[in-house]
């Protein structure tokens, strides 16, 4: 009697355990298939092809605030067409300070910067790896918000505070793309993430010095999180300067510090020095320059220098 009772309650309990796993797996189903559905789903699928992925992210300069009609008027009819047709071998999923947003991979082309008719460094990106790789399929995932700053709303888990809301709707934007991609059947690796930010954490001492920390702790968290996509060498930091400015960005020196000291840490982190590349923000427009952000030929050359730096972790 007592070993008929055991049988059922065992058989019961097994049951419950496998009711329950199933409604736990048709909930994580309804809810991937929720992410997938809010794409604009333009892409084939990839029949288990590997793709190389890498992300864009940061604030102003890294969302895009060059203005697409000086790059027009800066580069030759031949080459702004093939800006403005696309790359037919890169595709980005942006999201450019909730001002222009894809919601789903298109061709990288113009106008993938904030409010539509600027860009950032996503174009020289896909300029590069179009012209190196043109047989090579590659996807950007760029979410950047201008006007942000790492001490509070990039803040990691790993810092001292609350993580910040940013983060936090980054990594979701990130893993959802990824996600999608997935759904297509692409093998997914991310090569490297590339960042381009720091001007907000140059207005005070505190938050300059602390960039150091902050930004150690924000790789680190990174790798950890999306370590599941990580290429075999692992994912490369490709960092870079923000502008000799002290006029609007007061501790630079102490940010671009900062950025260098954690380039040294690991041999998959880079820091490009942009003022010695000679990128500008003090010629467009030419009647009152935007000091801020860059100009589109340093923008251009900018995503060139990402491109380059992460190409030397390709294998």
């Amino acid at each position: 009697m007592y070993k008929n009772k055991y049988l059922i309650f065992t058989f019961i309990y097994f049951v419950t355990i496998i009711v329950f796993c199933g409604l736990i797996i048709r909930i994580e189903s309804y809810k991937n298939e929720m992410i997938i559905n809010s794409f604009n789903d333009n892409l084939p699928y990839g029949n288990g092809k590997s793709v190389k992925v890498i992300i864009l992210a940061g604030q102003s300069n890294a969302s895009g605030c060059s203005r697409d009609d000086y790059l027009k008027a800066n580069v030759t009819n031949e080459q702004y067409f093939k800006y403005q047709n696309g790359f037919d071998n890169v595709y980005i999923n942006y999201f450019a300070s909730n001002t222009n947003i894809s919601n789903g991979f298109v061709k990288c082309s113009t106008c993938q910067g904030e409010s539509g008719g600027y860009f950032g460094p996503e174009l020289g990106i896909a300029e590069k790896l179009n012209e190196i790789y043109p047989n090579e399929l590659f996807f950007i995932i760029k979410w950047a918000w201008g006007g942000t700053n790492l001490f509070n709303q990039w803040l990691s888990p790993s810092s001292k505070g609350k993580t910040g809301e940013l983060y936090k709707k980054f990594i979701k934007y990130v893993d959802n793309s990824l996600l999608y991609l997935k759904h297509k059947n692409f093998k997914v690796e991310i090569e490297g993430i590339c960042w381009m930010q720091g001007e907000s954490d140059s207005f005070s001492v505190d938050n300059a010095t602390n960039y150091k920390d902050n930004l150690n702790n924000f790789i680190k968290d990174l790798r950890k999180h999306f370590n599941k996509y990580s290429s075999q060498d692992g994912i490369a930091f490709i960092d870079a300067y923000i502008a000799a400015n002290p006029a609007y960005w007061v501790y630079y020196d102490l940010v671009n510090k900062s950025k260098k000291e954690v380039s040294l840490m690991s041999n998959m982190n880079v820091v490009i020095d942009t003022n010695k590349y000679g990128l500008t923000c003090s010629n467009e427009p030419i009647d009152a320059p935007d000091l801020a952000h860059y100009d589109s030929l340093s923008q251009l050359r900018l995503g060139n220098l990402f491109a380059e730096e992460l190409i030397k972790f390709f294998k």
